[in-house]
C-alpha cells in the first residue's frame, strides 16, 4: 500500500481550511478530511503531530521514524512547557472536531459522499477563483472611485481655499471702498456745511438789514461800536483827568492865563478870540508846552495806545467768539447729519444682512436646482449677455459710423455739383465781362469817333444845314439812328447840332454803362455768391437733420466727454457691484454647503472602511443618475 498526502491552500476566515490525504487504490480513491480550525493553535500543532505519527506508520523507514521521533520528542518537550499540548476533555473535543474521526454520521456523509468528486471539486476551484478575481475587480474599482473621490475632495478644498481668499481679497476691498465713502461723505458734509454757512452770510449781507462790512465769518461792526466806546471812554478820562486831580489847577491856571481860548463847561465849545494877535497865540501854546512835560505826554500816548490795543483785542475777541458761534452750529450740523447717516447706514445694513441672509440664498438655491450648476451657469449666462450687449452697442456704432460716412459722401457730392454750378456761372460771368469789354471798346471807338465828327464840326464855319451829298453826316445819322432804336429812313436834311445832341447823349450813357460796371456788377456777383452759400448751409442742415442716427448739433463737446466719462464710471461701478455680488453668493453656498460636505466626506470615509457594501450601492446610484442625465441632455 502507497498513500500519498497532499496539502491543500488554506482558504478565508469564513471558510474552514482542509488538508486532504489521499490513497488511491484499485481505482478506488479514499479520501480523509482533517480539519484544522483557524481558532485553535494548539489543535493544529496535535494535527501535525498526528500527521506525523501516521506518516511514520506508513513510510516504515528506519531513518525517516528516527528523524521523525526525534522531532516528535522535541515537539512533545516544547508543547509541555508552552501548555500546548491537548489532554482529557480537550483531546476528546478535538478528536471529534475532526470530521475523519467523528461518529456522527453527517461528518462522514459531508467527507465520504458518493456523489463528490475531482470534477467537483475543480468547478469549486475555478468558482472560488472566478469569485476572487470578481473580488479583485470590484476592488480596483473601488479603489478608482476612492481615487476619483480623493481628486475631487482635493480639487473641492482648493476650491474652498481659493473661494475663501477671493472673499477675504473682496472683503479687504469692500473695507477700502467703505472707508473711502466715509472720508469723502465726511469732506462732503464739511464742505456742504461751509457752503450753507456762506450761503447764510451772503443771503444777510445781501437783505440789506446792517450796514456792516462781512469777511469770511467776521463782522467788523461790533468792533466800530467798540471803537466807539473806546473814544468815549477815553474822552471822558481826559475830561476827568483835566477836571479833577493835580491836572486841574495847572488847567485851571492855564486857562486863566489863556487870553484867546475860553472852555465852556456845558457845550464843550472852543471860543478863540480872533482880536489876539498871532504872537499872544504863539506865546501861550510855549507857555502851555512848558507846563505839560515830555513825561506827561509820552504817559499819555502810552495810555492812547494802550486803549488801542484793549479796543482791538477786544474786537479779535468779538470776532472770536462770533467765529466759535458759527463753529458750534457747523458742529451741530455736522453731528446732526452724522446721525441721520448712522441710522441711514444702520437700516441699509440691515436690508443687507436681509438679503444676504434670506432672499439671496433662497434665488441662489433656486438658480442652482433649476440649472443644477450652481453659480457657474449663471455666471456664464451672464458673460455671455455680456458680450452680447457689447457686440449690439459695436453693431449701433458701426451702423451710425456708417451713417455718418454715407452723410459725408452725399455732402462732398453735393459740395462737388455745387462747384460745377459755380464753375459754369463764374464761366458765364467771364462771357458777359468779355461781351461788356467788346461792348466798352466799341463804345470808346464810336465816342472817339463822335469826337473827330465834333472835332471836324466846329471847324466847319457853318451853322445850318449839312449837305445832302455828304456821306459821312449821313452815316454818321444812321449809326445814331440804329443805336436809338429809331427809323433808319433816308432824310435829306442833316442838322449838324441834332448830331452834336446825339452824340453827347451818347457819351452820358456810356459813363452810366461804366458806373454800373464798376459798382452794379461786383455787388450782384457778391449777392449771388451769398445766397449760394446760404443754400448750401440750407442743405447741409436738411442732410443732417433727415438722419435718424445723427448726434444733436448744439451738444459742447465737454458736456460730451463728461458723459462719457460718466458711463465708463457707472459701467465700471456696476462691475464692481455685480463682483461683490457674485463674491457674496459664493461665500453664502460654501458656508451653506460646507456642514453637508463635511458630513458626507466623513460619512464617504467611515462606509469605505466599515460598511463597503453601502458605499458600492451609493456609487452604483450615482452611476445610475449620471447616465440618466446624460441620456435626458442626448434626448434633449
Amino acid at each position: 500500500m502507497i498513500f500519498t498526502l497532499l496539502l491543500v491552500q488554506i482558504y478565508p476566515p469564513y471558510l474552514p481550511p482542509s488538508l486532504l490525504l489521499r490513497q488511491p487504490l484499485d481505482h478506488n480513491v479514499c479520501v480523509v478530511h482533517l480539519a484544522i480550525f483557524e481558532t485553535s493553535t494548539a489543535l493544529k500543532l496535535n494535527c501535525w503531530l498526528f500527521l506525523s505519527l501516521l506518516l511514520c506508520l506508513v513510510h516504515r523507514k528506519n531513518d525517516f521514524c528516527l528523524q521523525m521521533e526525534t522531532n516528535f520528542t522535541a515537539w512533545y518537550e516544547q508543547f509541555i512547557q508552552e501548555g500546548k499540548l491537548l489532554e482529557g476533555e480537550d483531546l476528546d473535543f478535538a478528536y471529534d472536531s475532526i470530521s475523519a474521526f467523528s461518529t456522527r454520521r453527517d461528518n462522514q456523509e459531508a467527507v465520504f459522499g458518493a456523489e463528490e468528486g475531482l470534477k467537483d471539486i475543480r468547478d469549486a476551484t475555478l468558482a472560488y477563483k472566478a469569485e476572487a478575481l470578481e473580488l479583485q475587480r470590484q476592488l480596483r474599482q473601488l479603489q478608482n472611485q476612492y481615487d476619483m473621490l480623493t481628486s475631487q475632495a482635493s480639487s473641492l478644498i482648493q476650491g474652498r481655499r481659493a473661494r475663501v481668499a477671493a472673499t477675504s481679497n473682496v472683503n479687504g476691498q469692500l473695507t477700502t471702498i467703505d472707508d473711502s465713502l466715509s472720508a469723502r461723505n465726511l469732506e462732503m458734509n464739511a464742505v456742504l456745511g461751509r457752503i450753507s454757512s456762506t450761503a447764510q452770510e451772503l443771503a444777510h449781507y445781501h437783505s440789506g438789514d446792517e450796514d456792516g462790512i462781512y469777511l469770511a465769518y467776521s463782522n467788523f461792526h461790533p468792533y466800530l461800536i467798540v471803537d466807539a466806546s473806546c473814544m468815549k471812554e477815553l474822552n471822558q478820562w481826559f475830561v476827568k483827568q483835566l477836571d479833577t486831580g493835580p491836572y486841574r489847577l495847572v488847567a485851571e491856571e492855564g486857562k486863566a492865563k489863556c487870553s484867546w481860548v475860553n472852555l465852556d463847561d456845558m457845550s464843550n465849545i472852543l471860543v478863540r478870540d480872533l482880536e489876539k494877535s498871532h504872537h499872544q497865540r504863539v506865546s501861550e501854546l510855549q507857555r502851555l508846552r512848558s507846563i505839560f512835560g515830555t513825561s506827561e505826554r509820552q504817559w499819555v500816548e502810552a495810555q492812547v495806545e494802550n486803549a488801542k490795543q484793549q479796543a482791538i483785542l477786544m474786537a479779535l475777541k468779538a470776532q472770536v467768539t462770533s467765529d466759535e458761534a458759527h463753529i458750534h452750529l457747523d458742529l451741530h450740523s455736522l453731528r446732526r447729519k452724522h446721525a441721520e447717516l448712522v441710522g441711514e447706514l444702520s437700516n441699509l445694513y440691515h436690508k443687507e444682512e436681509k438679503l444676504l441672509s434670506e432672499n439671496i440664498p433662497d434665488l441662489c438655491w433656486e438658480l442652482a436646482q433649476l440649472q443644477d450648476t450652481y453659480i457657474l451657469q449663471g455666471d456664464y449666462d451672464l458673460k455671455v449677455m455680456r458680450q452680447e450687449y457689447y457686440i449690439s452697442r459695436q453693431k449701433a456704432f458701426i451702423n451710425h459710423l456708417i451713417n455718418q460716412l454715407a452723410r459725408h459722401q452725399f455732402l462732398k457730392i453735393a459740395c462737388q455739383l455745387e462747384k460745377k454750378t459755380m464753375l459754369g456761372a463764374y464761366a458765364l460771368l467771364k462771357v458777359i465781362e468779355s461781351e461788356l469789354q467788346g461792348y466798352l471798346s466799341a463804345t470808346k471807338g464810336r465816342v472817339s469817333r463822335c469826337l473827330a465828327l465834333i472835332q471836324a464840326a466846329s471847324d466847319v464855319q457853318e451853322q445850318g444845314a449839312v449837305d445832302d451829298q455828304d456821306t459821312f453826316l449821313h452815316g454818321v445819322r444812321d449809326l445814331l439812328s440804329i443805336h436809338s432804336n429809331a427809323q433808319a429812313g433816308l432824310s435829306t436834311y442833316v442838322s449838324a447840332p441834332g448830331i452834336v445832341q446825339q452824340i453827347s447823349g451818347l457819351q452820358s450813357d456810356l459813363m452810366t454803362l461804366q458806373s454800373d460796371l464798376e459798382h452794379a456788377l461786383p455787388e450782384d456777383r457778391n449777392r449771388c455768391i451769398n445766397e449760394l452759400c446760404t443754400f448750401i448751409q440750407s442743405l447741409q442742415q436738411l442732410l443732417f437733420s433727415s438722419s435718424t442716427t445723427a448726434q444733436p448739433i448744439l451738444t459742447p463737446r465737454s458736456l460730451m466727454k463728461e458723459l462719457d466719462e460718466m458711463e465708463k464710471i457707472n459701467a465700471k461701478l456696476s462691475a464692481a457691484v455685480e463682483e461683490v455680488t457674485l463674491e457674496h453668493c459664493k461665500k453664502n453656498e460654501i458656508v451653506k454647503h460646507h456642514s453637508q460636505e463635511v458630513g458626507l466626506q466623513r460619512r464617504v470615509f467611515v462606509d469605505f472602511f466599515c460598511n463597503p457594501e453601502r458605499l458600492r450601492n451609493q456609487v452604483g446610484e450615482l452611476t445610475d443618475r449620471v447616465r440618466a442625465l446624460h441620456s435626458s441632455s442626448e434626448r434633449n
